[in-house]
């Protein structure tokens, strides 16, 4: 028995010799490219699986039009897109202090126009906003036709009623004064029940989400900085709201995921994330088409995947679609989707609003809306690029671990002195395993959370005085 273990030994150090010194082979056997050309052609065949609509319509808007950085759009009840944009203020490295301080104080708000209404043919037929914002953000209407926009720079949100545009009906936050939890910084987005209550997404710094009543009194709000629970939010940078379904959406930056919270009490519900999207996702916007579906965007990253629009099945947490100006979009920031599936999105870089039309939606006399019970779904990973930055030695390292572990296997197996039944029901076992976690990788998600469980912490209620 001693011998047969000293010749294990040996033979497992010799596997591992040749196949460390199999490293020096010619580099050409690994070139730098390959694991990038590994990646290309796994998202280019996730990509060719999905349907890629909606289409881009190209020289949409009336390209006469000047904008600087638009940073949101919105449809109002009447079906024409208002556009949010910065004119010649930008937003850089140098826009904020440390202490997220606007450094151009002293400088006067935007005196062109800041939100552009458009009809349906891309031709301008209003415009609005001038001298009341410094760095605009996040825009969006309620049924009332109220518009409500955030900006970063002022730390504040505002309310127009749809009689005056030019003096706000409410604010809400401190003019120029970000505090971390008392005073609103960087709030970054606004979503309106039918009922009037109102959701904030306090958004770059204080990472929460605030629910008020219509007449701007705080109901709860809830959030986290840190930790692995699903309140944790990392830049919560866009909001939509799902009244068939009771939820908020949140495009949780970046997390790259899209969370979705009960809108009575902030519970944790639901939340999808896919590896093709990435770990950024800028914006989300829901539709009740065909049972609901989630319109998003992502994000630049250092590398894959490519900056795209994605469009979410809400019932089995499967992308379905895919849309882009060619290949990939630049730098998109917010979009906004009509009843009749027309998307619309908006870009940082290039100044650009982009118009994207589904036919068949279009073409569709009804829009069938199902009520269901929300699950809790995750689906996909974010991320799943690191295996490739070990570059060649992966190949080294991976064939001495199989060739030793096979090695192993058959010295062990003989040692038993050949009970194959074992061998064949481990084997067996095994497949199985195997064919069970393809189910799954197809499927697309598991369950993770349920409506009822007592794991979620309970939404933060605003002190009582």
């Amino acid at each position: 028995m001693i011998h047969f273990y000293r010749s294990t030994l040996k033979a497992l150090l010799l596997l591992f010799v040749s196949c460390i010194a199999a490293r020096r082979l010619p580099e050409e056997y690994y070139p730098d490219n390959f694991f990038a050309n590994q990646q290309s052609l796994k998202i280019n065949a996730a990509l060719q699986k999905l349907e890629h609509v909606p289409q881009w319509v190209p020289n949409w808007p009336d390209s006469k039009i000047k904008m600087g950085q638009v940073s949101g759009v919105a449809l109002d009840n009447s079906g024409q897109l208002l556009v949010f944009h910065r004119a010649d203020n930008t937003w850089d490295a140098n826009t904020f202090s440390i202490r997220n301080v606007y450094q151009a104080i002293g400088e006067p708000p935007i005196s062109q126009p800041t939100i552009l209404v458009f009809n349906e043919t891309g031709v301008m037929v209003d415009s609005w906003g001038q001298n009341l914002f410094h760095m605009p953000h996040g825009i969006t209407v309620d049924s009332e036709s109220n518009v409500w926009v955030t900006d970063v720079a002022l730390h504040q949100v505002f309310k127009f009623t749809p009689d005056n545009r030019t003096a706000p009906a409410l604010v809400l936050g401190e003019k120029f004064g970000p505090l971390l939890d008392k005073h609103f910084c960087k709030p970054s987005a606004v979503a309106v029940l039918s009922s009037g209550d109102f959701f904030v997404a306090d958004g770059y710094c204080n990472t929460r989400i605030v629910k008020y009543a219509a007449d701007g009194t705080k109901i709860l709000q809830w959030g986290k900085r840190l930790g692995e629970s699903p309140f944790v939010l990392s830049v919560p940078h866009a909001l939509s709201v799902s009244e068939d379904r009771s939820l908020l959406v949140v495009a949780d930056r970046e997390r790259g995921r899209v969370a979705c919270f009960r809108t009575d009490s902030g519970a944790f519900v639901t939340a999808f994330r896919h590896w093709l999207i990435g770990p950024r996702l800028f914006s989300v916007a829901y539709s009740p088409i065909h049972g609901g579906r989630l319109y998003i965007v992502n994000g630049p990253t250092i590398g894959p995947p490519p900056v795209r629009g994605y469009v979410i099945d809400f019932s089995s947490g499967r992308l379905i679609q895919t849309f882009a100006t060619g290949d990939s979009f630049s730098n998109p920031h917010d979009l906004v989707v009509s009843p009749d599936g027309t998307v619309y999105v908006a870009e940082l870089d290039p100044h650009r609003v982009h118009k994207f039309v589904d036919d068949t939606l279009r073409n569709e006399t009804k829009v069938n809306v199902t009520r269901t019970k929300p699950t809790t779904v995750e689906v996909g990973v974010a991320g799943g690029w690191e295996w490739e930055r070990w570059g060649s030695w992966a190949g080294a390292a991976g064939s001495a671990l199989g060739a030793a572990c096979g090695a192993l296997l058959l010295a062990l197996c003989r040692a038993r002195d050949g009970r194959k039944s074992v061998g064949r029901r481990r084997w067996e076992y095994d497949h199985s395993q195997f064919k069970l976690r393809r189910l799954l990788e197809r499927r697309r998600f598991t369950r993770v959370h349920s409506d009822d469980s007592e794991d979620e912490p309970a939404p933060m209620l605003p002190p009582t005085v």
